[in-house]
């Protein structure tokens, strides 16, 4: 399977839940997927309302003929840049998932070290007003692997069922 294939089925099926918004800003980014959902909980009328959550997730999907440490550091940074243009944080506010993808062709060991090892969680007030958190994933074609880092096994279960059942 090559990048191209993977970029149309994770397109086309994230389509179905995520705003898929095309993206020329940053070298290899393709798009960007945005998700937001709020749920509430309130008695007899909405005046009465006992608790409301709002959750965001954007996923930057990076189309890369080879994972270097340097395209993938300034694809963090970029990133890094990036969502706090779009994000709502404030009140209500739970959570925000940030998840740069990188589909490629190979990747070099150290820029799938510095993949794994990537971590940043923030949270804001104390978490009263929520939490955000990077899970970066590598969909590596030439091997068939999904990696991610500790806090991305999640996406890493939703790829493989996107790219292999598919």
């Amino acid at each position: 399977m090559n990048t191209d294939a993977v970029f149309e089925k994770l397109k086309t099926s994230l389509g179905a839940c995520y705003n898929i918004n095309i993206c020329n800003d940053a070298d290899f980014l393709k798009v960007r997927c945005d998700y937001f959902e709020h749920a509430e909980n309130f008695i007899v009328s909405r005046k009465a309302n006992l608790w409301s959550a709002d959750s965001e997730e954007f996923m930057y999907i990076f189309n890369v003929p080879t994972l270097t440490k340097e395209i993938f550091l300034s694809s963090i940074q970029y990133v890094e840049s990036d969502w706090n243009n779009h994000a709502h944080i404030g009140p209500g506010h739970m959570y925000t998932y940030i998840t740069p993808l990188f589909i490629c062709e190979n990747a070099e060991k150290d820029a799938v070290k510095l993949l794994k090892k990537y971590r940043k969680y923030k949270s804001y007030r104390f978490s009263f007003w929520g939490w955000s958190e990077f899970h970066t994933a590598l969909v590596d074609c030439s091997n068939e692997k999904i990696i991610t880092n500790r806090s991305g096994k999640c996406v890493r279960k939703s790829l493989g069922r996107i790219i292999h059942n598919s």
